[in-house]
């Protein structure tokens, strides 16, 4: 009984002091924990979008009430990045609120692309948790600054087809994000790009494809865009030859030896495709024929320049010769000596004097910048029309036409009497003519043959 009194009589103090306190204005009292932060919203710098590595627009800016809907002033609150980025920063990391509760701070977004998130956070002694928001940005690739390889180079095809791989290029910001819609344009001085400009894409990547030229060997393109690092960027591909398409007789016909004695110079045969390259590692089969005798090998490879040879001793029995230079698929090529008691050696008249040059093959129509084919030949002739053997003879040709210039090897000297010019051009469209001269003899002029422009 005594302890309920005691209740009753404190719980009768504090209503009295209530009592008190509404007579004196009570209705006014605000308690100390209604004036404390008790909610935080965004103002202003949400979902904004940036490229990376630079300042946002707009600031963060947040407000700090109590329960009653009141500004909180003097109130900490931390910015901090929610995801640590290269670059990104938040400035300040806490910052006070002013008089209307309100708190800011400048947004550096970092160098990654795609979305980034700062946290804005009421911090403080007795600050209830989870006082908190969240801002947004979208973050963009900066301008552009390189462009670099990125697939096709170093690949291997046939002259004149297509690489089984596009040539791509990857164009990037200073921190390596893809920048899209860059142009680059696309270069060759062999064979031929489709399509010759294009523009990057969303992964930063554009492309074309590449069909080689007509020549064998090492063949370049380019990428180029304006003012980037890198550019231009350089493709190096390898054209092989194509199909095995003739065999051509170089040298070696129309000697002459004593029966049963071996020819003084070689039989040489060349195997090319069909834009006069030499087609390397073919077998070629030496056959005799009339007159007997025998070669030595009976099977030759051909080498890096397609060609293949043979030694060739005669029959026992003086008359004619003859041999054919087999490949298999392809072609047969004849060659023809004579057995005589007379002797010799040369083709025909191996030991005379040169009298006369002769173009033995004549330069065909081609394409502005691509191989003649197939090469170019000239011969030496003595007085009897016989090709001259005994020696070496360095022949030069000259082009003769305007406005072209003659490409590629254009002295070249004489085996078995002939010189072979395997790797000619002209650089411009036209018609023309070539023009062959030694020391000594009367130069000779070709038949006329037509240089094409390009589209």
């Amino acid at each position: 009984m005594h302890r309920l009194l005691r209740r009753l009589s404190s719980y009768g103090a504090t209503l009295g002091t209530f009592a008190v306190l509404a007579h004196c204005g009570g209705s006014d009292l605000t308690l100390p924990s209604e004036t404390g932060p008790a909610d935080i919203s965004k103002i202003t710098g949400d979902n904004q979008t940036g490229p990376a590595g630079t300042e946002l627009p707009d600031p963060l800016v947040v407000k700090v009430v109590d329960r009653r809907g009141e500004p909180v002033p003097n109130q900490p609150v931390a910015f901090t990045l929610e995801t640590e980025v290269p670059g990104a920063a938040v400035t300040p990391g806490e910052a006070s609120t002013d008089s209307l509760g309100m708190a800011l701070a400048r947004w550096v977004v970092g160098a990654t692309i795609g979305s980034q998130r700062v946290i804005a956070r009421v911090v403080g002694d007795g600050v209830p948790s989870g006082l908190e928001v969240t801002f947004e940005a979208a973050v963009a690739s900066s301008s552009a600054a390189r462009i670099g390889a990125a697939g096709g180079d170093a690949q291997t095809a046939a002259v004149g087809t297509a690489l089984p791989d596009p040539l791509t290029v990857l164009v990037s910001d200073q921190f390596g994000n893809p920048v899209a819609g860059v142009p680059v344009e696309w270069n060759t001085p062999n064979g031929s790009v489709d399509p010759a400009s294009s523009t990057t894409g969303p992964d930063g990547r554009a492309q074309t494809s590449w069909i080689l030229g007509l020549s064998t060997g090492p063949q370049t393109a380019t990428a180029s865009s304006e003012g980037l690092e890198g550019s231009p960027v350089t493709f190096t591909s390898t054209a092989v030859p194509g199909t095995a398409d003739q065999l051509v007789r170089v040298s070696g016909d129309n000697q002459s030896a004593r029966p049963g004695q071996e020819l003084s110079d070689p039989l040489v045969v060349r195997l090319v495709d069909q834009n006069g390259n030499g087609i390397p590692d073919r077998a070629v089969s030496w056959v005799v024929g009339a007159g007997g005798g025998s070669v030595a090998p009976t099977t030759s490879t051909t080498d890096g320049n397609g060609e293949a040879q043979t030694r060739w001793t005669l029959g026992p029995s003086v008359g004619t010769n003859t041999l054919n230079a087999v490949v298999s698929g392809v072609g047969v090529v004849g060659f023809t000596a004579m057995a005589t008691n007379a002797g010799g050696g040369g083709g025909g008249g191996g030991g005379s004097n040169p009298s006369r040059l002769q173009f033995l093959v004549q330069p065909s129509d081609a394409d502005q910048g691509e191989k003649i084919s197939p090469p170019v030949a000239v011969e030496v002739l003595d007085q009897n029309g016989n090709r001259v053997t005994d020696r070496e003879l360095e022949i030069k040709l000259e082009l003769i036409g305007d406005p072209g210039h003659l490409k590629g090897h254009d002295k070249e000297r004489t085996r078995s009497g002939v010189a072979v010019f395997d790797d000619l051009s002209v650089d411009k469209a036209g018609n023309y003519r070539l023009r062959a001269s030694t020391g000594g003899l009367p130069s000779v002029e070709s038949n006329g043959f037509e240089i094409h422009g390009k589209d």
